[in-house]
């Protein structure tokens, strides 16, 4: 009997370490698309730590950027487009992970219209979605994809049930709100080999055009402003420069209607 109970006891000690390593690495898995931990420290370090660029930057990284997808209301000013976009965006809200963070920290947008987490996918952003239905956005812009490749085992049927039921779900909250889409920012050829599994994210892409098409919803091609710009990688090969977000802010803005 005594030795019944100590093999129970014992059984029940391995379980709960086999659970525990389960765990930790799936939360490993779950911040970092699949790359681990010190790869992320540094990879956010590169992407993350650095100071608002002045106004002067930001205007000149705008003129750039309306060069390359120039606006439809013909102005081709630095210091008009960007008082453009922030009076556009305004009543708008991005939700996203670590790219969308971006946005503020290099200082194109205010805090009030950022929604974002580092490491975010959909599994992890509920209260997110709760306080941007709470504030009924003219527009909610939604970027998730990148981290959902790790998080869902490179499952496309679970990222497009998931994705689809927190539209619907935020679209009955705030029904007068458009949802516009953006694909996901496609990885570079070294950060793909690197991390293999990261070659998914044209699936994933295909699945958020699907699910667009169903809910007649705009789609903003990140995936295409980075394949005619590759020098707007980041080293990592994940992250993106400064320089990306005007241009992309231009095309958020042309598919949401933000321009009339």
């Amino acid at each position: 009997m005594v030795k019944n109970k100590k093999l129970f006891i014992t059984f029940i000690f391995f379980v709960a370490l086999l659970l525990i390593t389960f765990i930790l690495n799936l939360i490993d898995w779950n911040g970092s698309a699949n790359v681990k931990k010190s790869k992320i420290d540094k990879e956010l370090k590169v992407a993350l730590e650095y100071s608002p660029k002045d106004i002067a930057d930001l205007q000149q990284e705008i003129e750039e950027a309306e060069k390359l997808y120039p606006s439809t209301n013909g102005s081709n000013d630095a210091e008009d487009s960007m008082s453009r976009i922030r009076q556009a965006m305004d009543n708008s809200i991005i939700i996203g992970d670590s790219i969308t963070e971006g946005f503020k920290a290099y200082g194109y947008l205010d805090d009030n219209v950022i929604y974002s987490k580092i490491g975010a996918s959909l599994t992890t952003v509920d209260d997110l979605f709760e306080s941007a239905a709470e504030a009924k956005p003219e527009c909610l812009f939604l970027a998730f994809g990148m981290n959902d490749i790790g998080n869902l085992a490179a499952s496309t049927e679970n990222f497009e049930k998931i994705y689809a039921k927190k539209i619907n779900d935020f679209m009955k909250s705030s029904p007068k709100s458009k949802v516009v889409l953006l694909t996901i920012v496609p990885p570079s050829d070294s950060a793909i080999s690197q991390k293999p599994i990261l070659k998914n994210y044209d699936k994933y892409n295909k699945v958020i055009y699907k699910i667009a098409d169903k809910k007649k919803l705009q789609v903003v091609d990140t995936a295409k402003i980075l394949k005619d710009n590759p020098d707007l990688h980041e080293p990592d090969g994940i992250h993106v420069r400064s320089s990306f977000y005007p241009i992309v802010l231009n095309q958020m803005i042309v598919k949401a209607g933000l321009n009339k």
